[in-house]
């Protein structure tokens, strides 16, 4: 009796202290990466999509909404350019969906963020060179 009672009280207090120390688990793209560590959070770009959180230029934005080719944290004409050079052919920086070619979806992306900055990122690092989860 005194040992199931030590035995249901440390699986309780297992359950809290697991519990308490969850942390915020949130994803809001539902891509299976949780947001702090989702480098493009506001597009599904995880281990159920095909571009799995792949960051070509290592920015902290994945490629999935990342048209800053340039990284001067702006979506350009001169982003259009680098595009452009890469649009009908296979690649990795301005592939936006990881099927390896560079169609239409991925102008889509482009457009999308023409004139603003690259898609969000759940990484402290994103904007700098070198930034990994």
């Amino acid at each position: 009796m005194k040992l199931k009672l030590i035995m249901l009280v440390s699986l309780i207090a297992f359950g809290f202290a697991a519990t308490a120390n969850a942390g915020d688990v949130s994803d809001g793209d539902t891509d299976l990466v949780p947001d702090g560590f989702d480098n493009c959070d506001a597009a599904a770009n995880g281990p159920n999509e095909g571009s799995n959180q792949v960051d070509t230029d290592t920015d902290g934005y994945g490629n999935a909404c990342d048209a800053d080719y340039d990284n001067d944290l702006a979506v350009t004409a001169a982003d259009f350019g680098i595009f452009l050079g890469t649009f009908g052919g296979t690649g990795d920086l301005t592939d936006h969906d990881g099927d390896t070619s560079i169609t239409a979806a991925d102008f889509g992306v482009f457009l999308g963020q023409f004139g603003g900055s690259p898609g969000t990122s759940g990484l402290p690092c994103a904007g700098t060179a070198g930034c990994t989860p």
